[in-house]
């Protein structure tokens, strides 16, 4: 999907497919979701103006997101044979470790 260029404007913020709508073959997008829900949680109630935490939330996401949609176009390349340099079908721990151990820190503080 295409990148949306803004993920907030004013009072409104988007979330889940709605920002960031990952291919259907990640099998990521309610994952996506709950992640961004989370973070946005984490930035409402650590910055003091909803401008801020709708900023510092699209600032931790788009790089995660971003991960996620390379790995799945990488992931369906080599599915189909077509990866550069592929030797052979990666293992399920080289396919689906980045997504399953990334880990959200609750505890940490947002800073604009």
């Amino acid at each position: 999907m295409p990148d949306v260029p803004a993920w907030h404007r004013g009072r409104m913020v988007l979330v889940g497919d709605a920002a960031h709508a990952p291919s259907s073959s990640s099998g990521q997008g309610a994952s996506l979701a709950a992640e961004s829900a989370v973070e946005l949680a984490r930035c409402l109630r650590d910055l003091p103006t909803a401008e801020e935490a709708f900023t510092a939330y699209e600032r931790l996401r788009r790089p995660r997101v971003s991960e996620i949609a390379g790995d799945a176009a990488a992931k369906n390349k080599a599915k189909a044979g077509k990866a550069e340099g592929q030797a052979a079908f990666p293992t399920p721990e080289q396919m689906f470790a980045p997504v399953h151990r990334h880990h959200i820190d609750w505890d940490a503080r947002v800073t604009a």
